[in-house]
């Protein structure tokens, strides 16, 4: 009888011990290994195209690649259908992306996003990054311009926004164009047009530092800073780049 009342007893503390889903199977490895742990990453998108499908749009994503775990299960997660807009997450899973240099390069993958009714032209935001139909295919929006094409005319006052918000003066600063052929840029640009806030501060000296900026045409990224004065006419603008017309500043008085 003693023997049974011991057995009986070790029975029991090996089922208490026992509980669902933490029995270790081989290959397991410590809990908290960050190596081993599966996690939700965002993938990117580059390219969205048409299929056959007219309620489904291919999504071409960057998977995180060279090893084994870099990546797995691609897929759309947050599907959401509101004012004529279509917003989705596109995610993988990764259990290497934590360890550095596991996963330097990226590989393509496909993931298909399905709504429950036809897309036709509706915006599609994935990853907070909107997508505009443009024929059969979509084309990221630009994130100055927005889904709307870029002006053709380079002197347009939106490209000159962007040239402004790329200078090092306050973000209140306004371009003002001095001459412009759409190729070359001249324009001054106050450093800090409220120096001394909307309501001026007692005792703020509030002149303003203005200067005249000199631009060449860079293509798609806009206009290129060539050289900056405060002097009249053209300033130093010919020693750096000698190609810049006179005709758009030799007569311009100093800023």
């Amino acid at each position: 009888m003693r023997r049974l009342a011991i057995a009986l007893l070790c029975l029991a503390a090996l089922v208490s011990c026992a509980r669902p889903g933490t029995v270790p199977t081989p290959g397991d490895a410590p809990p908290g290994d960050a190596a081993t742990e599966w996690t939700t990453y965002q993938a990117d998108v580059t390219a969205v195209r048409l299929s056959d499908d007219p309620r489904s749009l291919v999504l071409t994503v960057a998977l995180l690649a060279d090893a084994d775990g870099c990546s797995r299960n691609p897929r759309v997660t947050y599907l959401v259908e509101e004012n004529n807009h279509i917003y989705a997450n596109v995610v993988q899973d990764s259990r290497l992306s934590g360890v550095v240099g596991a996963c330097p390069t990226h590989t393509p993958g496909e993931v298909t996003l399905t709504t429950p009714g036809p897309i036709a032209g509706r915006l599609v935001v994935l990853n907070q990054e909107p997508w505009k139909r443009d024929g059969g295919q979509y084309r990221r929006c630009d994130p100055t311009f927005g889904c709307d094409p870029m002006p053709a005319d380079h002197c347009d006052p939106a490209w000159i926004s962007v040239a402004v918000r790329g200078m090092d003066v306050s973000r209140h600063s306004v371009g003002t164009p001095e001459g412009c052929d759409g190729r070359w840029l001249v324009m001054t640009v106050p450093f800090d047009p409220v120096p001394c806030g909307a309501e001026p501060r007692p005792g703020c000296d509030a002149s303003v530092t203005v200067r005249r900026y000199f631009l060449r045409w860079a293509g798609e990224h806009g206009w290129s800073t060539i050289a900056g004065s405060t002097e009249a006419g053209c300033g130093r603008v010919h020693s750096a780049e000698p190609a810049f017309p006179r005709r758009l500043c030799a007569d311009l008085p100093k800023p």
